[in-house]
């Protein structure tokens, strides 16, 4: 090859590189599906194709240097009771993924005794126990395989894997400059997703004002929780029925009130006909008492508690069962989106749930799973940020505005590498 002509083919090289490195800004927005329909000049495909590293499978491996484990135990701004808990600061387990000293992800979960039996102490032991197996993590290939080999142990640490799943997905989404949807393959959407406002087992008064905030914010969608004192549900049901309150949409949550159906039917029947859900009425996981209830309640039934793992879906089928889908409960994104494809296999509505107290963390894996359902839940929780935490983990919190509404096409942090968040270190607690 003469000088000249090695000289064409090094700018050439040039070129094509640079427009492969373009081509490859222009899709970290984009999803795999869309890809093929970028145009490319003719005769630069190859160049490009060696250079650019396809989405689904091709990115280089990574090495995880290290992960590292906190406690966020930040206050709310006002105590949070439910029948099962009572709640006035943030309990979560926080994971950091390190790759090298600049890219780090971040992930979150929220233990629940009363839901998976866990607690920030059982998170802690998963990941030490299996910290080497983790560390061999490489890529999103490897991450899957990690899941499906160890499917029995995150059945019972569904809340410790949620936080380093995430902690990953943001660690190679930064690491390769794309989205966790790119990463995924899900599609980001540009619609506006309606979160519902939440009221807690409160004394009255504080019920009352909340109520009266919600109805002024703008609020449609509202979940109340029941105190299993009759009395004063019935009050609180009473209010949504006024002229002012009238029109939104009403959901309970029981929380595990009843043990068996006819105390739930005695009760549920003495109540004011506002609401369209009941959440978790009966124990958790108690399948033949569900389905019996089932059968004899008009209303619909929120399985939540009762559906921690994929194979909990086989008791049942039809529209009247809606599953709460909460991102930490199930053992992070992918297996949420396992058991979201299940339910829809089955017939059955779903619900993208939220823990109290999540921060923008867990709001953000949560707008991964809304992305996946092209928005299509029934309801939407959480996003409640900085309007309960006295302070967020993210520097910019990820919250609703007026009307419980999230804008994704406005949401910045979308368009970001991973998660997208910036979390503020100086809020954690070392373990």
């Amino acid at each position: 090859m003469d000088v000249a002509g090695g000289a064409c083919n090094f700018i050439g090289d040039l070129v094509a590189f640079g427009y492969a490195r373009a081509f490859r800004r222009t899709l970290r927005h984009r999803s795999t599906r869309e890809i093929h329909r970028v145009a490319v000049p003719e005769g630069l495909h190859q160049i490009c194709r060696s250079v650019f590293v396809q989405i689904d499978t091709e990115y280089p491996l990574v090495h995880i240097l290290k992960f590292d484990k906190f406690n966020f135990p930040v206050p709310f701004r006002r105590v949070f009771r439910h029948s099962s808990a009572a709640r006035k600061q943030a309990e979560n387990f926080i994971v950091q993924a390190s790759l090298n000293q600049k890219t780090t992800g971040w992930g979150e979960s929220c233990p629940r005794e009363y839901v998976t039996g866990e607690s920030i102490s059982t998170c802690k032991k998963f990941l030490q126990d299996n910290l080497e197996s983790l560390q061999g993590i490489t890529d999103i290939v490897s991450l899957r395989t990690w899941i499906k080999n160890h499917e029995h142990e995150i059945d019972q640490n569904p809340s410790a894997f949620c936080a380093i799943e995430l902690a990953l997905l943001d660690a190679f989404g930064k690491h390769h400059s794309i989205p966790v949807e790119t990463l995924l393959s899900i599609d980001q959407l540009s619609e506006t997703t309606n979160y519902s406002a939440v009221l807690g087992n409160s004394p009255y008064l504080v019920y009352w004002l909340l109520a009266q905030r919600y109805r002024a914010y703008g609020f449609r969608s509202i979940k109340i929780k029941l105190s299993g004192n009759l009395n004063k549900d019935r009050r609180k049901l009473l209010l949504w029925q006024t002229a002012r309150l009238r029109k939104r949409a009403i959901r309970l949550d029981a929380n595990n009130l009843w043990k068996s159906v006819e105390d739930c039917l005695n009760y549920l029947q003495q109540l004011p006909k506002a609401y369209w859900a009941i959440e978790e009425p009966l124990q958790p996981r108690d399948f033949a008492e569900l389905i019996q209830l089932a059968e004899r309640i008009e209303t619909n039934i929120i399985l939540d508690e009762s559906v921690t793992q994929i194979n909990d879906l086989t008791h049942y089928r039809g529209e009247k069962w809606i599953v709460n889908l909460r991102v930490s409960k199930l053992g992070g994104i992918h297996r949420a989106i396992q058991v979201a494809q299940a339910a829809k296999s089955r017939g059955l509505n779903t619900i993208v749930g939220a823990h109290v107290g999540e921060t923008s963390i867990l709001t953000r894996a949560g707008i991964v799973l809304i992305q996946y359902l092209k928005n299509s839940q029934l309801a939407t929780e959480g996003a409640f940020g900085t309007h309960l935490l006295k302070k967020d983990l993210a520097t910019e919190p990820l919250q609703f505005a007026r009307e419980g509404q999230l804008r994704l096409s406005q949401t910045s942090c979308l368009a970001q590498p991973g998660l997208g968040l910036k979390v503020r270190t100086d809020l954690l607690k070392p373990d």
